[in-house]
Formats: structure tokens, C-alpha cells, sequence
């Protein structure tokens, strides 16, 4: 998943849980993506509009003050941010969740607890 001509990818981490957080840096970490952090809806907005060039989204659904799936509709409204592709990491694997997120827009989805190689994989599919 190395970049090509030394391009230095870009990725928005949504995540309010400081373990679920430290856990995606170091998986990330070995691939020299330039990371960035949010730890709340807002912030992750925030982040997003200052940043219209990240190369993909790793955005949590539960989170505190506005949850993922809203997050994810502001993102998609605003033309600096609409064409950010956008992983749903989340805890809350039922049945037919999937289904739903990938039924919104979600680009992909990831579940908790984070399988390392899959994380990769879905990725890579993103970042060429």
C-alpha cells in the first residue's frame, strides 16, 4: 500500500474511545499516512473542512454529541468534503447494519474488534 511518487495520503480518524483510537494509530502507523484525529461529530466536521484533501475517512457511528451516520450526511452535503470516501467502523454489528450504512452511502464498513488485515485490505481499496 505504498505511495506512489512519495504522496503522503491523508486519513481522518473518528474515534471517541481513546483505546479504539490508539489501536487504529498503530495499525495505520507502519504505512506513514499522515493522520489526523477527531474525537467527537464536531470535531470530525471541523477537521474534514480543513482538510478537503484527506484521502479517506475511518469514522466511528457511536459517538458522542452527533452520532456517525449524522456526520456522515453533513460530509456528503458539503461539496469540499462530498467525494471523501468514508469507512463506518463500528461496535454495533447486527444484522442487517451493514446493510443499512452501505444502504446511506458509507463507502465500506468495519467492525469492532478491529481485524488488522481486513482494515488493510478495505484500505488499500481506496488509497492507489
Amino acid at each position: 500500500m505504498a505511495a506512489k511518487n512519495n504522496r503522503q495520503w491523508k486519513i481522518l480518524i473518528v474515534e471517541d474511545n481513546k483505546i479504539n483510537m490508539d489501536l487504529l494509530i498503530a495499525i495505520l502507523e507502519p504505512f506513514n499516512f499522515n493522520i489526523i484525529t477527531a474525537l467527537d461529530g464536531y470535531e470530525a466536521i471541523k477537521k474534514a473542512d480543513e482538510n478537503p484533501d484527506l484521502s479517506l475517512i475511518l469514522l466511528d457511528i457511536g459517538l458522542p454529541g452527533i452520532d456517525g451516520i449524522e456526520v456522515f450526511k453533513r460530509l456528503k452535503y458539503t461539496d469540499a468534503t462530498k467525494n471523501i470516501p468514508v469507512i463506518a467502523v463500528t461496535a454495533h454489528a447486527m444484522a442487517g447494519n451493514r446493510e443499512h450504512l452501505l444502504s446511506l452511502g458509507f463507502n465500506d464498513f468495519v467492525e469492532k474488534p478491529i481485524d488488522r488485515k481486513i482494515l488493510y485490505e478495505k484500505i488499500r481499496g481506496y488509497i492507489k
